[in-house]
């Protein structure tokens, strides 16, 4: 079989006609893998599709079309009249990970030399499975449940964020008064998100639903926590929030870990007048990290602050959330 080759700056692009691999995403993998190997830095310019696709003696829409794919992955930058260059700081893989990435596709190219599988299927098969589990991640759906609106936006964010997955936030008022929409969105979900301080309530108003509820751990909520399990017994302790029903909903979580003995006052934000006259009485005030900014300019010297993390989930609980979406997906 023939193979053409594209020597211009001193690498190799090869194209078979005959792959089961289209054409375009034959190019498009070849330089993006030459610009996360590093052969191809930042700053270069590549040719121009004309060009291109004269060296290659392909049609310059299917050098068209990988060099805008190579755009949209964030790996190039294409501009009218001056061409397509690598972008400085590409979203590429980092050096190290990329050896062992290396590493993993030369294992299993191996394995599936001695199936008999040639290299040619191998990178069809390959390509079409990542595609098709790229498929399967966009269909997942979240929904992270938290006691306040602020509280399930925000989580809700990192947690898409950090997944590339759809993440839908909740409060547990949806669920404790459930209306059509909220039943019929739980009914599409792949899975419930929450923290540990809801999740006993969770998995009782989802019961008859058979959702699997999974729970994630806030790395510094836990520490202050046990800050707060330090207080002495009796010790006059403000819970402020961005509401007093917030403020309940704290003081619950506090309760559920065993911490009762406290004499605690709660407030809101959204009554300041009310706010500023309880706090000067008050050893120590708990507030939610949402509010922090506002309580902070009227504490005094004396009074200690401990402040309630809600958004920083603990690196564990997102690769446990990851395994478990994994598994889902092969299951698919």
């Amino acid at each position: 079989m023939t193979l053409d080759q594209f020597t211009v700056l001193n690498v190799h692009v090869k194209i078979e006609p005959g792959s089961h691999l289209p054409v375009y995403a034959q190019l498009k993998e070849q330089i993006k893998f030459l610009i996360l190997n590093g052969d191809l830095k930042p700053g270069t310019k590549l040719p121009a599709t004309r060009q291109l696709a004269g060296f290659l003696r392909i049609d310059r829409n299917t050098v068209l079309k990988a060099y805008q794919e190579l755009e949209r992955d964030g790996l190039v930058e294409c501009r009218q009249g001056r061409g397509c260059v690598v972008v400085e700081k590409p979203t590429a893989i980092a050096r190290s990970i990329f050896s062992r990435l290396l590493g993993i596709v030369d294992r299993a190219i191996d394995q599936a030399s001695k199936l008999g599988i040639n290299y040619d299927d191998f990178a069809t098969f390959s390509y079409a499975r990542a595609k098709q589990r790229q498929d399967v991640r966009v269909k997942q759906k979240l929904v992270f449940i938290e006691c306040q609106a602020p509280i399930a936006i925000a989580l809700a964010q990192v947690v898409q964020k950090r997944l590339d997955i759809e993440v839908t936030p909740l409060i547990l008022q949806d669920l404790r008064q459930p209306t059509s929409k909220v039943d019929k969105l739980l009914n599409e979900v792949d899975l419930v998100v929450t923290t540990f301080f809801h999740i006993q309530e969770l998995r009782k108003l989802l019961a008859k639903t058979g959702k699997e509820v999974i729970a994630l751990a806030v790395k510094p909520h836990l520490e202050s926590l046990i800050r707060i399990a330090g207080i002495p017994s009796g010790t006059s302790v403000a819970l402020v929030c961005v509401n007093k029903s917030g403020a309940e909903e704290m003081k619950q979580t506090l309760d559920d870990s065993g911490i009762r003995e406290l004499n605690v006052t709660l407030c809101g934000t959204d009554d300041m007048k009310y706010l500023a006259k309880q706090l000067p009485g008050h050893s120590v005030v708990i507030v939610s990290d949402f509010i922090a900014d506002k309580v902070k300019p009227m504490l005094q010297i004396n009074q200690e602050l401990i402040v309630l993390d809600y958004t920083c989930l603990d690196e564990g609980a997102i690769n446990l959330l990851r395994s478990i979406l994994d598994e889902k997906r092969r299951d698919l």
